[in-house]
């Protein structure tokens, strides 16, 4: 005999405890407090509507969850007891009086959560069951609309049946949001589920059929789909559903004028097994031949062919008995348009100009993409090739040559006539040089045997047999040239400037091969064809020169007028001073001060110098634009010598005086040991008090201490991570302490968890990537799964670093 179990005492969980501890009217508060915990909608509530709300266990939660002073109002059909600072309703909720109770207790507000936690009694039936569920939710919904402000919540329970799609489509339709979730206080061998609907849209009007559960979920009569199972029965099959009621038979007959009548052949044949022939003259027609009549005694076992043969008759059949009505045409049945006025018309001519527009930036985008991926594609292949060393770099391969074709025009000479007559080669004879003589490649040196020509170079006499020898030695003379002095190119480069200048134009002679038609010469030809150019008509109205010069004095008498001096007149000549008149009277001073002279020589150059350069190309001053200075960094000494400068100008001066004193050297090209303990012992001090300096040396810490913009950034990036880490330590510490699931110990214990990994910022790992000789030299890309910075690797680098670490170990030991 099985043993019986005890279900009453199962149901009395952990969360049913707690209720008891806690002071809870139903273990159904705590699935309040985890949608809370998890949506957070009760902290920002000020009215809250709670439906079928007994005993009052959502009642308690959201007073204590919700803001002082807030308004929680619970319906149900049984009394509820009193809690405090809520107001209970004994109503149902289904009817308009509910409606106006709530109305009245409201007045004015308008609800930011309505909670419905109902179901009816539960009963053998659970169809019957979950639909009267649903039913009541869709109620629950009905009254919300009322009450509810825009952006609102709605949190109900639901039982899973097959009305819950139609359901969550309502409730799509009049919220932002919706989330179907199941809270851990839920039993799990429970069907109901929770849903939080977020972010009410508020619309002006609702249709009444809209929340009405007889159009809600009334169950939709679909078309039968059937119709390709006649001509393909085997790639559908119909899930089996029994027999039709009251139909025993399994061989149904269809009278074949209803059948001809009929508007779908394959509709009329679904489900007939016989065709049975009532009427004689469909019978007697032409096109009833035998093969049809074996075919409509049995429509089962007809195959595609015989199928498609009966179809085609059914239509003939038809179109003859029932001929099809006479369409009306297009010009008809289409009322006449009204006559278009101008504005129209140019803005249909617009509005096709841009859509021609259009197609054609269109089309140049897809020819510019179809080009990009032509010459991707060759750059991938040319990829592979060099990866493959098929191409080598710098390598343009094997080019085909164009070898031209022999013309007259190629020949501008009698010389060059003779030279293709003459087609005798030519001979070269070798010189053999005779090496019968030994002559030394060195001569030992005389004073008096050589001397030093322009260049630099040795020479020697005349007479002696260097001049003879250097024939020899001609390719030694050359390597000293070019790898001792370096002076074997410069003369090559004199050479051939030289041969530039001497070398003269050499003007072509006419081809004698070739009779030009045309007697003119070249200065008559080029005449007439300037006079031709002349004579076009946009070129009749050109001023010629008499105006030209009319209007460059017009031009020169208005710069003139401005007080530009215009280049090209004689300026003005300006009285001379008595040493002017001297100088020019006895001639320049004898060269006896040759600084003097030389100093004059270079001011008049000068003077000159910029004379030429006053007037710019359209005879007027030209400004010239100096250089800007680099701006001087001055240390604390510095700026303190400058403000005492600025403060007046004897200190100035004697500032400027004490500069000479017997410190002041002008030795340059001292060593840098010796000028650096000169600049340390051998300067005067400066005429600054410590004070000031100071002050300046403090503005300048100021400065290097500030930090550069880039830290300060850095900075200000760390300190909000760390303010970000820290808000969501906060709002989980708070989540924590709201549980009543743990002790205060364990909530302690968690909150110092949180916020000690609150402190420690999460460094960002590189991941190591290890490579392999094949793929050193390239480019490496980010592997698959790869985030953040990564390194590549190789296992030579691991193997140094190890042998590193060995060493390191064993730096320190003794030697025995």
């Amino acid at each position: 005999m099985g043993k019986k179990g005890k279900i009453g005492k199962d149901r009395k969980d952990k969360f049913y405890k707690l209720a008891k501890e806690t002071g809870f009217r139903s273990r159904a508060a705590f699935k309040l407090i985890q949608l809370n915990r998890k949506f957070g909608f009760l902290q920002q509530s000020r009215v809250c509507i709670d439906l079928c709300a007994a005993p009052g266990g959502w009642m308690q939660v959201a007073k204590e969850n919700m803001p002082v002073s807030s308004i929680v109002l619970g319906v149900d059909l049984y009394p509820i007891r009193p809690i405090a600072g809520c107001i209970s309703l004994t109503e149902d909720i289904t009817t308009e009086k509910c409606k106006q109770a709530i109305a009245k207790e409201l007045q004015t507000w308008k609800a930011d959560v309505v909670l419905h936690d109902g179901a009816p009694n539960v009963g053998k039936n659970w169809l019957y069951d979950a639909h009267q569920q649903v039913c009541l939710t869709l109620n629950a919904v009905k009254l919300a609309t009322n009450f509810l402000r825009g952006g609102g919540w709605f949190i109900t329970k639901v039982f899973r049946s097959k009305d819950y799609n139609a359901l969550m489509w309502v409730l799509k339709q009049l919220f932002k949001k919706v989330h179907a979730t199941k809270p851990s206080a839920s039993r799990k061998e429970s069907a109901e589920i929770f849903v939080v609907c977020q972010y009410y849209i508020a619309p002006e009007k609702i249709d009444p059929k809209f929340l009405d559960a007889k159009y809600v979920f009334e169950e939709l009569d679909l078309e039968s789909t059937q119709q390709a199972s006649v001509l393909h029965p085997e790639k559908k099959r119909i899930k089996a559903e029994g027999y039709s009621e009251n139909d025993f038979s399994m061989r149904h007959e269809l009278p074949v004028s209803a059948f001809i009548q009929h508007t779908s052949g394959l509709t009329a044949l679904q489900g007939v097994g016989q065709i049975v022939f009532d009427d004689d003259t469909i019978l007697n027609h032409v096109r009833t031949t035998p093969e049809i009549i074996e075919c409509c005694k049995d429509i089962k076992v007809l195959g595609r062919k015989d199928m498609r043969s009966l179809l085609n008759w059914w239509k003939h059949l038809r179109a003859e008995k029932f001929p099809p009505k006479e369409k009306i045409t297009i010009a008809e049945a289409e009322p006449k348009k009204p006559e278009l006025t101008k504005e129209e018309i140019e803005e249909m001519e617009f509005e096709e100009l841009e859509k021609h527009i259009a197609e054609i930036e269109m089309e140049d985008a897809k020819d510019v993409k179809r080009k990009r991926k032509k010459v991707q594609k060759a750059r991938q292949k040319l990829n592979e090739k060099l990866n493959l060393k098929m191409v080598i770099k710098g390598d343009s391969g094997p080019q085909e040559e164009d070898h031209e074709v022999f013309s007259l025009t190629q020949i501008h000479s009698m010389a060059e006539l003779d030279d293709l007559q003459d087609q005798e080669p030519d001979t070269i004879l070798e010189e053999e040089q005779s090496d019968d003589e030994f002559k030394p490649k060195y001569k030992k040196y005389g004073k008096g045997d050589f001397h030093l020509d322009d260049e630099g170079k040795y020479a020697g006499d005349s007479d002696s047999d260097s001049e003879r020898d250097s024939g020899n030695d001609s390719d030694d003379s050359e390597n000293l040239g070019v790898m001792g002095l370096g002076l074997g190119k410069e003369e090559d480069r004199r050479d051939s400037k030289k041969k530039l200048k001497v070398k003269k134009v050499e003007k072509k002679s006419e081809n004698p091969l070739l009779t030009n038609l045309d007697s003119r010469d070249k200065d008559t030809k080029r005449n007439q064809r300037v006079q031709l150019w002349f004579s076009k008509d946009n070129l009749k109205n050109v001023d010629g020169e008499a105006d030209e010069d009319f209007d460059l004095d017009k031009l020169t008498n208005q710069y003139k007028d401005r007080g530009v001096r215009v280049l090209g007149e004689e300026a003005p000549t300006m009285p001379l001073g008595k040493k002017a008149k001297r100088r020019a009277r006895h001639g320049p001073k004898e060269e006896d001060e040759d600084s003097d002279s030389d100093s004059d020589s270079d001011l008049d150059a000068t003077e000159h110098e910029t004379v030429d350069k006053v007037g710019g190309e359209h005879g007027y001053e030209v400004v010239s634009s100096e250089q800007k200075q680099k701006k001087i960094k001055l240390n604390e000494e510095e700026l303190a010598l400058g403000a005492l400068m600025v403060q007046s100008q004897k200190t100035k001066r004697d500032l400027i005086d004490s500069a000479w004193n017997r410190y002041t050297f002008n030795d340059d090209n001292l060593p840098e040991w010796f000028k650096q303990d000169e600049m340390v012992h051998m300067r005067k001090e400066a005429p600054v008090t410590k004070e000031l300096v100071d002050e300046y040396r403090k503005k300048m810490e100021e400065l290097n201490v500030r930090p550069i913009k880039k830290v300060m950034e850095a900075k200000a990036r760390k300190k909000r991570r760390a303010l970000k880490r820290f808000e969501k330590a906060k709002k989980k510490a708070e989540a924590v302490l709201e549980s009543a699931d743990s002790s205060a110990q364990e909530k302690m214990r968690q909150i110092k968890k949180l916020y000690k990994k609150a402190q420690d910022e999460k460094k960002n790992e590189v991941t190591y990537v290890v490579t392999r000789k094949h793929l050193a030299s390239k480019r490496v890309r980010r592997p698959a799964g790869v985030k953040g910075r990564f390194k590549v690797v190789d296992p030579r680098m691991k193997k140094d670093k190890r042998a590193a670490a060995a060493k390191e170990k064993t730096k320190g030991r003794r030697k025995k």
